[in-house]
């Protein structure tokens, strides 16, 4: 993978090359030769890009075999095929996932951490339902009725040896009736679970925006260009600056954001930089302008459709609303 982003290769044809075991060409979306789109190699480097989504996302089986249209089995050999063919990947999650069932957290790669405690809860968690009985321990300083380690022992071995859900269901209510609460904490450790992956890699996502928004603010450059930081969404940042600085602020602000962790990150990123009036400032002029087209294609007139937008779209003033047209 890291090979890939130093050769400025597409990261999803490669994966999937490794996937379906073919050539790298052969999972890209248009042919590097002839230029033509092709509808196979988009296919597969789709399945692959939800497939490693998936996998951030610490989907099931059969959350990815939704993600990608297939079935289960389908779904279940193109995993086997990423982890066959990534094994370090296979490797790095296996040793997150152990590492924070001991701890009950994990780390990014800056050393924050993200507490996850349901690791360590026990598979079931068994109590007396009435504690009227109960008696004083003077350690912990309150009143509580422990269950008896033994009948604990017993019921635990009831429930593994449970074959189905239902026999599971029935140890339950059996201890109901005997004033024993039962409850399985397996749908918390399952989402704690989850989590682990997709806690490194989107949370060392959002420190690496966080050191570029520190770097940003202190960089001597663009301050002497005027430029300000508003806000960030996501992975974006949305600054502003005087119009005849707009370029060189573009220009820098990209290589500050792209080497915000160079000492710490041996893979190479890229950041696009967009220029505008406004944020999606663009997007939303070509949005009013496709609304336009619609409108005069079904028989309005101009003024017609202008008045057609400017009453669906009340976030905006007519002023603004011509000025984008006018664009």
């Amino acid at each position: 993978m890291i090979d890939a982003y130093k050769q400025g290769k597409d990261l999803y044809a490669t994966i999937a090359s490794r996937v379906y075991h073919n050539n790298y060409e052969d999972n890209l979306e248009f042919n590097p030769k002839t230029g033509k789109r092709s509808e196979a190699g988009a296919k597969r480097r789709s399945s692959v890009k939800g497939l490693l989504l998936g996998i951030i996302y610490g989907m099931s089986v059969q959350g990815i075999a939704q993600r990608l249209e297939c079935d289960q089995k389908e779904a279940q050999s193109i995993i086997d095929g990423f982890y066959n063919g990534f094994p370090k990947v296979r490797k790095w999650t296996d040793d997150t996932m152990s590492s924070a069932r001991k701890t009950g957290y994990v780390e990014d790669w800056y050393g924050r951490r993200r507490r996850l405690p349901d690791l360590l809860l026990p598979e079931y968690s068994i109590k007396y339902m009435n504690d009227n009985a109960s008696t004083f321990n003077p350690i912990i300083g309150c009143s509580y009725r422990s269950i008896d380690p033994k009948v604990e022992s017993a019921l635990l071995e009831k429930l593994h040896k449970a074959k189905d859900r239902r026999s599971v269901v029935n140890v339950i209510n059996d201890a109901k009736e005997d004033g024993i609460s039962i409850h399985s904490n397996s749908n918390l450790i399952s989402r704690s679970e989850r989590q682990c992956v997709n806690a490194r890699i989107q949370g060392g996502a959002a420190t690496m925006t966080k050191v570029a928004m520190i770097k940003i603010h202190n960089d001597e450059e663009l301050n002497r260009l005027g430029f300000r930081m508003l806000i960030g969404v996501h992975d974006e940042l949305i600054g502003e600056c005087p119009k005849e600085n707009a370029d060189e602020v573009a220009k820098r602000l990209s290589y500050v954001m792209s080497t915000c962790i160079a000492e710490h990150c041996v893979v190479p990123f890229k950041c696009d930089a967009d220029v505008s009036e406004r944020w999606y400032y663009n997007v939303y002029c070509n949005e009013l302008q496709t609304d336009k087209k619609a409108f005069m294609g079904k028989g309005m007139t101009e003024e017609q459709a202008i008045d057609k937008i400017c009453e669906e779209h009340i976030e905006s003033t007519r002023e603004f609303i011509l000025q984008c047209l006018n664009n």
